[in-house]
């Protein structure tokens, strides 16, 4: 959320923009969907978690793979930063109104200004890393995985070695299908197939 991160070669990319689905691959304006999906970066802690912004709750879920009093407050201190933000964006742009949402009325919104801070909670009882390992970006893509199909995340064993198999399968297959479609950016990549979940339970998510 610094200035670094808003500009690239050159160009400032502005929040608002990606709120109006003009700077994703899927050109997906965040009015169409209820929840958003954010991989957030703690610099401080060399370490990945993921932030689920919730519209109908006013609220951004957080889900970490390593849980201590010290790296608590470090990541609480990066998550304030998008409630902060959000908000401020979401006005600027209609957003309220594209989506829909009664301020006045709605009973997550009718007690706020439209400019305060998203509430941030953080989700309890999930799957952790050991303490020595590197392995929060496996956990925060398994949280992304199991909760886009409508799966509770449960705190169950799983081998984080079989989970990187797994997704280095999947996109090398993705890389294959570029390849034979001939095409340089994802958006010129061909669309995956539908498929329907085979995610039941956190354990089963180690199938290749």
């Amino acid at each position: 959320m610094d200035h670094q991160n808003l500009n690239t070669g050159g160009q400032k990319d502005h929040l608002i923009e990606y709120i109006n689905g003009f700077r994703m691959h899927a050109a997906v304006p965040w009015h169409t969907v209820e929840d958003i999906f954010i991989p957030v970066n703690i610099k401080k802690k060399y370490h990945w978690v993921l932030a689920v912004l919730s519209f109908s709750e006013r609220c951004i879920f957080l889900y970490d793979s390593y849980e201590s009093s010290d790296h608590y407050a470090a990541v609480l201190a990066e998550i304030e930063k998008i409630a902060t933000i959000i908000p401020l964006c979401l006005q600027a742009c209609d957003f309220y109104v594209k989506k829909g949402i009664d301020l006045q009325n709605h009973p997550r919104y009718k007690d706020k200004e439209s400019s305060d801070m998203f509430d941030v909670l953080f989700e309890d009882d999930l799957p952790q890393q050991s303490s020595e390992s590197l392995d929060c970006g496996v956990f925060m893509i398994m949280y992304a995985e199991c909760l886009s199909y409508g799966h509770k995340v449960i705190a169950t064993e799983f081998n984080p070695n079989a989970l990187c198999t797994r997704y280095a399968t999947l996109l090398w297959d993705y890389g294959i299908q570029k390849q034979e479609a001939n095409a340089i950016s994802d958006v010129e990549a061909p669309l995956r197939p539908a498929r329907q979940s085979r995610i039941t339970s956190v354990t089963e998510v180690v199938d290749v």
